[in-house]
């Protein structure tokens, strides 16, 4: 008789402990629907996290939040709601579609691609999907002037054609040229690089690239090579990159090890952060690099940035060994601002210039260094 009347209690508790939680599901749906309809979306934002904070938590709260923020702008709080939809769902058609959204807008096309290979309609926003494709190609170029005999004006230059190869490859690719006036001399560098990602999730990508570049001085020829490795995890609101460059420039052997970390400030890129942490071993020292970039959009289309590098950046590679410059000199401080302009969606007009103070790696005398080059890319 305990025993049935015990069973009979527990019975009951369960019972109301369940309608209880089916009432609150169904307020807190209803509530959070009329929001949705209304186009509350701050209002539907602060009641979907507060009812997430007390277990409410139902995919389609989650899309209805994610949706609100996605609307606002804000498309780091919209992945953090889309990707847990699909922790759980990873077919979700409607978390797939926005989620990919979200990764273009922030610029990160390898997770994009990833998420576009579950998507049911081959279409986004009336444009088609394509497992292969050309996303980009275009062209740099610009001059550096020197205050001192001893340096002449430098020139550089760049074609790059960027391709999808499937949702899962990328490959990055360019030819470039660079010349270093040396007293009676010069420094011509012609060089080609090639970069391969690969994403088999949405926020894990792999990272390999190779730099060649040939330089020839005095009559002597040199054949530079740099290889990189590395991985990237994609966050809801940022970005966290670990890669190893080894280099042969000329004589020298150089390892530089870099974290790097990307922080949208804003949610979106109307304000964002870029913080690199490097050690670069050459010549038996080990010298620490850090770069900081501040970016902003002031106008539509329209961003600015700042960037500042400090240390001993000597045989330096930057933008995963894209750039380095066989020069004999050592650049011991750099700064400069770059701004684009975004034309009708497909062009990209892009404008930099960089201060440097320089040292000679023999001589020991110091100079300045002042940078300007141009950019134009077409986004297919």
């Amino acid at each position: 008789m305990a025993n049935k009347l015990g069973l009979t209690m527990l019975l009951l508790i369960v019972l109301v402990t369940v309608g209880k939680a089916q009432n609150s599901y169904q307020k807190t749906d209803s509530i959070s629907l009329a929001l949705f309809n209304a186009s509350e979306w701050q209002k539907l934002v602060s009641f979907g996290k507060d009812a997430l904070n007390k277990g409410e938590d139902f995919p389609l709260l989650r899309l209805r939040i994610a949706y609100a923020s996605f609307v606002r702008e804000n498309y780091t709080g919209a992945l953090a709601q889309y990707n847990k939809v699909l922790d759980n769902d990873k077919h979700n058609q409607i978390a797939l579609y926005y989620a990919y959204l979200c990764n273009t807008y922030l610029n990160r096309g390898e997770n994009a691609g990833f998420l576009a290979s579950y998507l049911d309609s081959n279409r986004v926003e009336g444009e088609q999907i394509r497992s292969f494709k050309l996303t980009d190609a275009g062209a740099e170029s610009g001059i550096k002037f020197t205050n001192i005999y001893e340096r002449g004006n430098s020139s550089f230059s760049r074609a790059f054609v960027n391709i999808r190869l499937n949702y899962k490859w990328s490959l990055s690719t360019s030819f470039s040229y660079y010349n270093q006036p040396v007293r009676n001399d010069n420094i011509s560098q012609p060089g080609y690089y090639a970069k391969l990602n690969y994403t088999p999730s949405k926020r894990i990508s792999f990272i390999g690239a190779y730099h060649y570049m040939r330089s020839n001085l005095r009559h002597l020829v040199y054949q530079n090579n740099a290889v990189l490795g590395g991985v990237k995890y994609a966050g809801n609101g940022s970005n966290v990159q670990g890669d190893f460059v080894m280099s042969q420039i000329g004589d020298e052997k150089t390892r530089q090890y870099n974290l790097r970390f990307v922080k949208y400030l804003s949610g979106n890129l109307n304000f964002y952060s870029i913080s690199r942490f490097s050690i670069v071993n050459v010549l038996d020292a080990n010298n620490v690099v850090f770069q900081q970039l501040l970016g902003i959009k002031p106008l539509h289309n329209f961003w600015l940035e700042g960037v500042v590098t400090l240390g001993n950046q000597y045989n330096y590679a930057e933008a995963d060994a894209l750039y380095i410059y066989n020069g004999f000199d050592k650049t011991k401080f750099k700064a400069g601002g770059n701004c684009y302009f975004l034309l009708k969606h497909h062009l990209l007009l892009g404008l930099n210039y960089t201060f440097e103070r320089k040292s000679d790696n023999i001589f020991k005398f110091n100079y300045l260094q002042h940078s300007i080059n141009g950019g134009i890319t077409w986004n297919f």
